[in-house]
């Protein structure tokens, strides 16, 4: 088993306790989103395990704690029981608001 995955960048490691050959004995999720079948890179057309199908779905950001910086900062200049907007994100598909009551 080659181990093509750097450490830093594991995110969700799997591992399966029984042994057999119709099931991996282990599943990687990087941080890119690459999943690794028993230490090499899925390929869903060369996949070994024909009943094996791994969808991992992409997104943009990680919260990194700005939302909670601007919380207590605003908190910080809020009257009590104001309504403040912390964060409005809109995209094709989504929108996304962030609103907070002090």
């Amino acid at each position: 088993m080659t181990n093509n995955i750097n450490e830093n960048s594991q995110w969700i490691k799997i591992k399966l306790k029984k042994n057999g050959k119709k099931l991996p004995k282990e599943l990687r999720i990087d941080m890119d989103g690459k999943v690794y079948v028993d230490g090499e890179l899925y390929d869903e057309t060369k996949s070994k395990y024909k009943n094996l199908s791994i969808d991992v779905e992409q997104h943009g950001r990680l919260s990194s704690g700005e939302e909670t910086q601007k919380i207590i900062e605003e908190s910080k200049k809020a009257k009590k029981g104001e309504f403040i907007t912390i964060k409005e994100e809109e995209g094709p598909d989504k929108k996304e608001i962030t609103t907070v009551k002090f």
